[in-house]
């Protein structure tokens, strides 16, 4: 009887490290072999690297198109117009083709306006009747190199993605990013389109971010760029650059708005004023948990909850 129990715990236990191994090596996480994933600088790969902020930089105007998708997503486009010192128009598609909104900078200011109700307003969001939602706009101020296009895209519609190489690059700005850069790599040449291209990796945070690129031998811009995000799972999205052309003339009109006189603007809510007032009670919501499954908030009803909110690359 004895040496049965023995067996059957010995099984059990064999069974409960072999599950363990099997989830730990076989589960779906970029974390788990992300520090494969680094590469050491090379030299000759970054300075193409370099090349390619150089060739923003130094240029007197920039204008290209370029569409955004990730894992099962339609494609999203924007055209970009840039000029120094410090002007700037996006114009943004939403993935069913609709213009979501436009962004222009003027110099000073930066302006966002939308072709119908402001999608910065909760649909949700009861003090603003559904009558006022359209013909808004929002504004501020732009110090030179100080600003981020790339940041205020995401105002331009819902669902719209950050752009990886900021537009702002053009006007001197750099993103937070580039000094947790671990090396870039070259990877050879490839084609897009007629376009010869040298392709780069760039390893940031360890790997938890990985670029390639594919720079036009031409002029030294991206024509392609892939990005990788390792995590719970790998997250993956690409940018196609299109109808680039430097130095060519603007004319200053792409760079002009201002709200018509009825238009009304939009100022995000203080989020302070929307906190749960002491003894309120919570909405319930539902999380994905990184193990699996779902967690909602009123699985926790009368215990003390803490969330720890943070984001990583």
């Amino acid at each position: 009887m004895r040496k049965t129990i023995y067996i059957w715990t010995a099984a059990v236990v064999a069974g409960l490290v072999l599950e363990s191994w099997a989830i730990y090596t076989l589960r779906l996480s970029g974390e788990r072999w992300r520090f494969k994933a680094i590469v050491k600088d090379e030299p000759a790969a970054h300075a193409l690297y370099d090349r390619m902020f150089e060739a923003m930089r130094s240029a007197k105007s920039l204008s290209y198109e370029y569409s955004y998708s990730g894992p099962g997503e339609k494609s999203r486009r924007y055209l970009i117009w840039l000029k120094k010192p410090n002007y700037f128009r996006v114009e943004a598609f939403n993935a069913q083709g609709w213009r979501s909104g436009t962004l222009v900078g003027d110099g000073n200011n930066l302006w966002i306006y939308w072709p119908g109700d402001c999608p910065l307003i909760d649909p949700e969001d009861t003090e603003v009747p559904q009558g006022s939602r359209s013909n808004r706009y929002m504004t501020r101020a732009t110090g030179l190199g100080r600003h981020s296009i790339g940041h205020v895209v995401l105002d331009l519609g819902r669902g719209m993605g950050m752009p990886i190489v900021d537009p702002s690059t053009f006007h001197g700005y750099t993103d937070a990013l580039q000094p947790y850069i671990d090396g870039i790599a070259g990877r050879g040449t490839d084609r897009i389109g007629r376009e010869k291209c040298d392709v780069i990796e760039v390893s940031i945070m360890n790997a938890q971010r990985t670029w390639y690129f594919w720079l036009s031998q031409q002029d030294h811009l991206p024509r392609r760029i892939k990005q990788i995000i390792r995590g719970f799972g790998n997250y993956v999205d690409v940018e196609d650059w299109s109808n680039v052309t430097i130095d060519a003339e603007i004319s200053p009109q792409k760079f002009v708005w201002s709200p018509p006189a009825d238009w009304e603007r939009y100022i995000s809510p203080d989020p302070q004023a929307r906190l749960l007032k002491a003894g309120q009670k919570a909405p319930d919501f539902e999380l994905q948990a990184s193990e699996g499954g779902k967690i909602k908030l009123s699985d926790y009803r009368d215990k003390i909850v803490w969330l720890y909110i943070w984001r990583s690359g």
